[in-house]
């Protein structure tokens, strides 16, 4: 049987288009080294003592699309509570970037950066952080409801899921559910 040599060159061409693709997805993404940071919010709880004070750090892990965010909220002296994220970064196909937030079940202590892997992770796709990337300014927030009706599965855990987001210099502006009030937090790196 003979079959014309185009045959041949069609898949390799499908396949670099493919390819392609896929590394178009990751680029232009916000990465972890430009959220990196220990983000605290000490200088907005001092005027407000409504306004919890909040630790935010983001670290970059092995997995090139991946960072930790550790939240921890103190409420009071003697309360305090923590959950860390994992955050998948990508760029959607309009151009924007998107932090795809996931978590684990049972997280019994930090998970280190260092040796995280995706595996055990559970995607929230829904409460996914869209927004435009610039040099300079990172930001993203998720869409309301379906966000709300995906982490209700989290349990109280949800509260410390970052709704909002925006990194510009030192600075990291992030919203959070606290006490189901949406909470703009201030932090300073």
């Amino acid at each position: 049987m003979n079959l014309p040599t185009t045959f041949f060159v069609r898949p390799a061409v499908l396949l670099t288009g493919i390819c392609a693709c896929f590394v178009a997805r990751s680029e232009g993404a916000a990465d972890g080294k430009s959220l990196s940071g220990r983000y605290d919010n000490a200088e907005q709880v001092k005027p407000d003592g409504a306004v919890p004070h909040v630790v935010i750090t983001i670290e970059p892990t092995a997995e090139r699309e991946w960072t930790l965010w550790s939240v921890h909220v103190e409420t009071d002296a003697t309360t305090s509570y923590d959950q860390t994220w994992a955050m998948q970064s990508r760029k959607e196909y309009d151009g924007s970037s998107a932090l795809i937030p996931y978590y684990q079940l049972k997280q019994d202590s930090r998970p280190d950066a260092a040796r995280f892997t995706p595996d055990g992770w559970l995607s929230l796709e829904a409460c996914a952080l869209r927004g435009p990337i610039a040099k300079d300014r990172v930001e993203g927030v998720s869409e309301g409801e379906p966000c709300v009706a995906v982490s209700m599965g989290v349990g109280a855990r949800r509260a410390l899921l970052p709704v909002g987001f925006v990194r510009e210099g030192d600075r990291l502006h992030v919203d959070l559910n606290l006490r189901g009030v949406r909470t703009g937090i201030d932090a300073k790196r």
